[in-house]
């Protein structure tokens, strides 16, 4: 081997070892509340079952996120690439006051109550899996709301938001809740 061959060889292994590196520290780099707050949206879609004559198998899987923000954004991303089962995702923003047709989910950051309640009633009507942030988004109607708890996220579910939308949240979703709540049981206790 003469010594050309050699520096290449050298050369493309510390190129290798450099891109490895640079993977093991990306990994390594610890996630932002927005960025965990985006990963738990996609598993609570993969835990949830919608009425079997809504969904067909080869269409995209649409969740909406309505609203702005750092979790809006990272959610977007974290999203944009996914599927679930078979079918890719599709994200897309839209404002408070348009059609949810065709979504399956929808990511809602709207802090105006009258706004959230339209929003909210309007994804009940058409089967659509609500996820909001704050503790009280699933006390006003919402069926999962993420929130921070001693630096933790956490999550708490509204069974019958959940129902009235014809959802079935899976079990073992509901194990790891931390409140498990009816819409007419707004005292917080577990049920």
């Amino acid at each position: 081997m003469c010594v050309s061959e050699r520096r290449s060889i050298i050369k493309r292994l510390l190129a290798a070892a450099t891109l490895l590196l640079g993977v093991r520290l990306e990994a390594q780099t610890p996630m932002n509340e927005s960025e965990v707050k985006a990963m738990f949206v996609y598993n609570f879609l993969k835990f949830v079952e919608w009425p079997s004559e809504s969904i067909r198998t080869k269409d995209p899987f649409v969740v909406l996120i309505i609203g702005d923000g750092p979790t809006a954004d990272a959610t977007e991303r974290f999203l944009e690439s996914k599927a679930i089962g078979e079918r890719p995702l599709f994200v897309r923003r839209t404002k408070w006051d348009q059609s949810l047709a065709g979504a399956r989910a929808v990511f809602v950051i709207e802090r105006d109550p009258k706004k959230l309640h339209l929003i909210l009633e309007a994804a009940a009507a058409a089967g659509v899996l609500t996820i909001g942030e704050g503790e009280s988004f699933a006390t006003r109607g919402g069926v999962i709301g993420l929130l921070v708890e001693n630096r933790k996220v956490r999550f708490d579910v509204d069974t019958t938001a959940a129902q009235v939308a014809g959802l079935r949240v899976s079990s073992k979703l509901l194990a790891l809740t931390r409140v498990v709540r009816s819409s007419s049981d707004r005292s917080g206790s577990q049920q």
